[in-house]
């Protein structure tokens, strides 16, 4: 069952992820298709073959070796190994090895004073030339420290054609602006462009209001993980991937 997020950001994290399983439960049929960006070594991906096991499912991941591991645990996932963006091509890819988790294709603000990093060099794919033009996909997930509008402007088309739910982390403007882009730019894309209503996980769970341009503001003083739906609450039956 849902419940309230915890304060310590630690706890914060796992009460993420466990909504985002419940996302998932409500979201996903059997046969779902589903897209795990940032996927790490499948912690997420995992809860995906498990809810959808007759569905497909893509993991991209830039990091060598969790990719590898990720394709070991689930050999039933498509693993992309590169970084999400809105250009194909060979960028520079900051690995923070003391927190793998906060890796990404930009530097950006860390809680820790003292991260060790390494920089290379890794592809990047648009999601709209990973998923075939005959997929719709039913559920994205969005963990990619600051660059969810660069991947999201790769995915117009997926999202246009298959309207999935879209479970995302956003760390706001001080996590966004070494990508050039900001909140402003993800609400302008995602709501005024496609559609989209953001809510909090809870809120989304319960059934409640999507945010408002202000009250995301104030919601990014406390939260930093949210729901895309292009409907106001859970997914309906055509949604889930249903025959």
């Amino acid at each position: 069952m849902s419940g309230s997020l915890a304060a310590d950001p630690a706890q914060r994290n796992e009460d993420y992820d466990r909504l985002t399983v419940e996302i998932i439960e409500r979201v996903c049929g059997r046969t779902a298709v589903s897209v795990d960006l940032g996927a790490g070594v499948g912690e997420i991906t995992q809860h995906l073959v498990r809810v959808a096991p007759e569905g497909n499912h893509f993991a991209v991941e830039p990091l060598p070796a969790l990719a590898d591991e990720l394709a070991d645990r689930l050999p039933s996932v498509t693993v992309v190994r590169a970084a999400a963006a809105d250009a194909a091509g060979r960028h520079s890819f900051v690995h923070v090895v003391s927190n793998p988790g906060y890796s990404g294709l930009r530097r950006r603000p860390y809680d820790r004073p003292a991260e060790t990093l390494h920089e290379i060099t890794v592809d990047t794919v648009r999601l709209d030339d990973v998923i075939p033009a005959d997929v719709r996909v039913d559920l994205i997930k969005i963990d990619i420290e600051g660059g969810e509008v660069l991947a999201l402007r790769g995915a117009r088309d997926t999202l246009r054609r298959g309207r999935p739910v879209i479970v995302f982390e956003h760390g706001g403007d001080v996590v966004m602006r070494e990508y050039g882009t900001t909140t402003d730019d993800l609400w302008s894309l995602l709501v005024e462009e496609l559609g989209y209503q953001v809510f909090t996980l809870p809120a989304w769970l319960a059934g409640g209001r999507a945010l408002s341009r202000a009250a995301l503001t104030t919601a990014l003083e406390q939260d930093w993980y949210f729901v895309a739906d292009r409907a106001a609450g859970p997914a309906t039956a055509d949604q889930k991937g249903v025959d």
